[in-house]
Parts: C-alpha cells; structure tokens; sequence
C-alpha cells in the first residue's frame, strides 16, 4: 500500500487545469529526476523533489488565471487522472475526494450544471482538501490548505458569478413588464418563460415549484392562439403574488428585484383582466 503523505501529494482536486502547465511541470521534473539519480550514482545524498509540488505550482497558477479560458476538454482528462489516482486508496479522507471529483466530472460533462451546483462541489472539494491538510504531513500540510482555501474561494464565486446574472435577468424582465407588453412577439415570451421555468422547476422549495407550475401553466396560455387578456390575468396575479412574497425571504440582492416583479405580474394581471 503506498505511503499515506505519497498519496496525499496527489489530492489535486482540478475542475480547472492547463493541459500545457501539467505536461512542463513534468518534464522539469524528469529532467531533475535524472540529475537525482546521477548524484547518488556518484555517492551524494539527494532529497527528491516530488513531480507533485511542481503540478500544485502549476495548478495554483492555473486557479488563479483566468478560469473562463480554460481548456473544458482538458479539465476532464486532468480529472480523470487525479481520479484515477485517488480512488483506489484506502484512506477515507482520499477517497472521499475521489468521489467528489468523480461527482465534478459527471456536472461539467452534462454541461447543463448551474454554477451554483459546480460551485458547491468546488466548496466541497475545497473543505476536504482542508480536513486533509491538517492531518498531512509538514512539507504538504501548508500547500494543501492553500489550494483547499482557493478551491473554495471559486466555488463561492461562481455561485455569486451566476447570481449576477439572475439579476440581471430579473432586471430585464422588469423592463420589459413597464413597457408596452401587447408589443411582445409570443414566441419571445415563451423563451423567457422557459428560462424561468428551467431554473426553479428543480427546486425542492414548494414556493419555487409554484412559480414553476405557474409558468408552466403560462407557457401553455402562450401557444393558444385564441387566449384572450383576460385569460392570463389570473395567472399573472397568482405569479406575481408568490413572487411577492418569494422576494420577502429572498437572500440580499435578490429581495428587492424579487418584491418589484411581483408587484409588476400582479399589476400587469389586474390590467388585463380590466
């Protein structure tokens, strides 16, 4: 069984990785690989120098670039190889990042993953990499904590990252519900529909599955073509009525757009029903 600080070495937890950066790193270590191997042919004694440090280099540089660059082809092959290192060990805190990595590759491969869903992997895998380095040995405990921090720090920013864009979108739809709404082409609507029906239709919050069914129901008024005003008005009052108060439990940042597209449904629906 190998060595319990050998496998700790290779806890490289990647979602993100540079193809390029592995491979220099492991020819710098050949090549001081050799000149290990020719001092101790000539009787010096030489501390090796694992390949490992030189890749938790690499993927700290990696992590701290420009992450919306990288390769996704990639990150999965690195994946892989990290998994399949980890997996087979016997020690429960290595293994349990071998199936959280395991969990990460299933999430970037479907490419259908939120960022909040990748992000609290990452978080995960971050946290275990932490818990790892306090039981690791002296020359690894330092960098391991600093890439279980890191690794954490980008699964909260991808989390926040997303819920940027969620705002924004609620902005837009604001927009759009103060302005001349019988101008909206049908097939427009139903594409914002569909985007607000795929982000809460999941949701184990029975608040959010009532908004989910209430946009559902929505869609399906929209490809009537003989639906009339009157026949959205109740459905648009109930929406803004549960996003009224969605919005009042909403976390910071999201409470104040949320309470505003509610009253603005429930205004629009009253209107139509006029």
């Amino acid at each position: 069984m190998r060595d319990f600080s050998q496998e700790v070495y290779k806890v490289l937890p990647v979602h993100y990785g540079l193809r390029n950066l592995q491979m220099a790193s492991q020819q710098e270590t050949k090549g001081k690989q050799g000149e290990s191997a020719s001092k101790k042919e000539s009787g010096t004694a030489t501390k090796a120098n694992p390949v490992e440090n030189l890749e938790l280099d690499s993927l700290f540089e990696a992590l701290e670039g420009d992450l919306t660059s990288l390769d996704n082809e990639a990150a999965l092959e690195l994946i892989d190889q990290w998994y399949s290192s980890l997996h087979k060990a016997k020690e429960p805190e290595i293994k349990e990042i071998a199936n959280s990595l395991k969990n990460l590759k299933q999430l970037v491969k479907s490419g259908k993953a939120t960022g909040h869903e990748i992000g609290e992997v990452l978080i995960e895998i971050g946290d275990q990499t932490s818990d790892l380095a306090g039981e690791a040995d002296k020359e690894v405990k330092t960098p391991l904590h600093r890439l279980g921090k890191q690794l954490s720090k980008i699964g909260v920013s991808l989390g926040k990252q997303e819920d940027r864009e969620q705002i924004e979108q609620i902005d837009s739809l604001l927009e759009t519900l103060e302005g001349d709404i019988t101008g909206i082409e049908p097939e427009a609507a139903q594409g914002v529909v569909d985007t607000w029906y795929s982000l809460l239709h999941k949701s184990e919050d029975e608040n959010l599955q009532e908004i989910a069914n209430g946009l559902k129901e929505l869609k399906q008024l929209l490809k009537r073509k003989t639906a009339k005003g009157a026949d959205f008005a109740p459905v648009l009052t109930r929406l803004g009525e549960q996003t009224e108060q969605v919005g009042a439990e909403a976390a910071r940042g999201f409470k104040g757009p949320l309470k505003k597209l509610g009253k603005l449904l429930s205004k629009t629906g009253k209107s139509l029903a006029e």
